[in-house]
């Protein structure tokens, strides 16, 4: 079955992460999944630690995989911490999380990646990113030159569980905790990330996976 693809109809994007062990992506997993269902979330990606997403280029992907693999990053270990629960009143939702430690281990990781990646990035944004800037009041055409956006120093690495609109019933903060006692306090290495290539028509909702790439730490 072939599918037709209107090439100059797309939109690229990439999402750089720090995976999981499959074990206990597996329990973060159920929980993720369990957010769909009962609340109605959107977060259906496997659990990870996202450093870097963006709109991209088509040409900028090649480049951007042969800089990384000379990214120089010393790995490091961190632990799974609590869930818990985060106001997110420009977006009007509660945001629910599994935080992590080595946070300070995670901000020098960002910061290296988003040096390497930004050059190749799109002059346009994300759709999404426009249509929650819209949602705060700010109207762009969608050129990242015509809006401020965030710095770096915003950057705060976490697991996403789900995100449940103010509108509707809220998840219990104590009953994601019990669900997922069993792998609090878990300690993952981290010597690699991963970086997702997708691309998706212009207006429509869902991504499709082009690529993915292992890119191991160089000593």
């Amino acid at each position: 079955m072939s599918i037709y693809v209107n090439m100059e109809n797309m939109e690229y994007e990439i999402s750089i992460r720090v995976t999981l062990p499959a074990k206990i992506s597996k329990v973060l997993k159920l929980e993720k999944d369990r957010f769909v269902v009962e609340y109605g979330s959107s977060y259906k990606s496997d659990p990870h630690v996202t450093l870097y997403l963006d709109r991209y280029t088509e040409d900028g992907f090649p480049k951007l995989i042969k800089d990384l693999e000379k990214l120089k990053f010393e790995a490091f270990t961190f632990s799974l911490l609590p869930p818990e629960m985060r106001i997110e009143k420009d977006r009007h939702r509660n945001l629910y999380v599994m935080d992590v430690s080595s946070k300070e281990q995670f901000r020098r990781l960002h910061d290296e990646v988003s040096k390497i990646a930004i050059p190749y990035r799109s002059p346009l944004l994300r759709e999404k990113t426009s249509r929650r800037l819209e949602q705060q009041g700010i109207y762009t055409d969608g050129v990242r030159a015509n809006v401020l956006e965030s710095t770096n120093n915003n950057f705060d690495p976490h697991i996403t569980l789900g995100e449940i609109d103010f509108d509707k019933p809220q998840a219990e903060i104590t009953e994601v905790q019990k669900n997922l006692k069993q792998i609090e306090g878990e300690k993952i290495s981290v010597s690699s990330i991963v970086v997702f290539f997708y691309g998706k028509e212009r207006g429509v909702e869902k991504a499709n996976l082009i690529n993915q790439v292992l890119i191991p730490f160089q000593n």
